[in-house]
């Protein structure tokens, strides 16, 4: 299978001190690796699985081709691993039913992703999915082969600027969502400024701070970048929340700051009137 890889989408692209390495720690070929920040492709290794597809919480990685209403590894389509729950929907919107090739009690990559869950999440939810499921052999040995014999990089990769995207979930599904401690925020913005789908907004001057928890895609940067630790990621039911973040005004420059910042951001107004009122 062909993958595209588009690296604007990257969550290293929205924050450079980013932690993530999901699709390298998935891929079985080790064609993706981590150098000098960001996420770098060796083309030669790759062998077309798609399981990295399934492991980056972003998209970054998508199928070249258009998937079909069977999809079998063994007929050269993606591993199990590449599906999210998403993508089953999608398809079975389209096409009415999927037939999953599942027969991989034998294969080397049984367990090398998330893909199991996904399809059990597909079925429990009633989704019109037909799973053949049993022994097959072990299909990462056909594709290193099949990579051999296509004589042609399995993997397209592109870069550019960071690139924010729209994606959405039903709201009250259960899921990873951002939970904010106003004890702790600063309204310094840089969670909303790193996020890739903008599901965190910020609004310095009323101190209002929006979770859109259909819009988060679980990637956890805003929580990496936070420096006070006013983020965490809770399980629990989608929603919109809104949280209030008491802010306060400078009396010398007149900038409105959130009052956990201890001091004016601008012109340091407290610490001056510290320094004059004991004379340091």
């Amino acid at each position: 299978m062909k993958i595209y890889a588009d690296f604007s989408r990257c969550v290293r692209s929205f924050w450079k001190a980013s932690r993530c390495s999901k699709c390298v720690e998935a891929c079985p070929a080790g064609a993706l690796y981590v150098g000098d920040g960001r996420v770098e492709v060796a083309e030669d290794l790759c062998v077309g699985c798609g399981i990295c597809i399934g492991a980056c919480p972003t998209g970054v990685y998508t199928p070249a081709e258009e998937l079909g209403p069977r999809i079998s590894c063994r007929e050269g389509g993606p591993c199990i691993h590449a599906l999210r729950f998403e993508d089953y929907v999608k398809l079975v919107e389209k096409y009415g039913e999927v037939e999953v090739d599942a027969r991989c009690d034998d294969c080397k990559l049984r367990d090398a992703g998330g893909g199991w869950r996904a399809l059990e999440e597909a079925l429990k939810a009633g989704l019109r999915v037909k799973v053949v499921r049993g022994r097959g052999g072990d299909v990462s040995r056909r594709l290193l082969f099949r990579r051999a014999a296509a004589g042609d990089p399995s993997i397209k990769a592109v870069r550019g600027p960071p690139r924010r995207f729209e994606y959405s979930r039903p709201l009250g599904a259960e899921g990873l969502r951002p939970v904010v401690d106003v004890d702790r925020c600063v309204l310094c913005g840089v969670c909303a400024g790193v996020c890739p789908t903008e599901a965190v907004k910020v609004d310095e001057e009323s101190g209002l701070v929006t979770v859109d928890g259909g819009r988060c895609v679980e990637c956890g940067v805003c929580v990496e970048a936070c420096d006070v630790g006013a983020l965490r990621l809770e399980r629990g039911e989608v929603d919109v929340e809104h949280y209030l973040v008491e802010v306060v005004q400078c009396p010398n420059c007149g900038t409105i700051y959130a009052k956990n910042r201890g001091e004016c951001p601008v012109c340091g107004f407290t610490t001056k009137l510290i320094k004059e009122l004991y004379g340091l």
